[in-house]
């Protein structure tokens, strides 16, 4: 979840540097909002399969596999309609420009890149894990 609400943000600021129209912004929208919805809907089939079933289970197991390939499925499919949208050398050009034209800029974004990195890769606190339940 970390990960798509960062992709997320990271797409967000880019769409400001297009002309989009509204469809296209509708799109984009959509798709980041169906990637978190099925992250939500992911989390959901997997504490509600490890309430029911805490043993291991292959038909557990195929649950969750089976929703968290939804969620892949449905982020590739963000990724290529994103793309298909949002190629424009010139556009890209023009970013790449505004982040280097001063430098405090790119620092920033560099910075913020690491934050998210962080956050997404960093230990998770999560207290109510499964060894604590045991």
């Amino acid at each position: 979840m970390r990960f798509h609400i960062g992709a997320a943000a990271f797409v967000i600021w880019i769409m400001r540097f297009y002309e989009l129209t509204a469809g296209e912004s509708a799109v984009l929208y959509l798709c980041i909002g169906a990637v978190l919805a099925l992250e939500l809907m992911n989390t959901a089939v997997e504490s509600i399969v490890d309430l029911v079933s805490p043993e291991k289970n292959d038909m557990a197991k195929k649950a969750k596999d089976c929703a968290a390939g939804a969620v892949l499925v449905m982020a590739f499919m963000s990724v290529i309609t994103a793309v298909y949208i949002l190629w424009d050398t010139a556009v890209f050009r023009h970013i790449c420009s505004v982040l280097t034209d001063r430098p405090y800029r790119l620092c920033i974004f560099a910075v913020l890149a690491f934050l998210w990195l962080a956050w997404v890769f960093g230990k998770k606190n999560n207290t109510d894990s499964k060894e604590e339940r045991k």
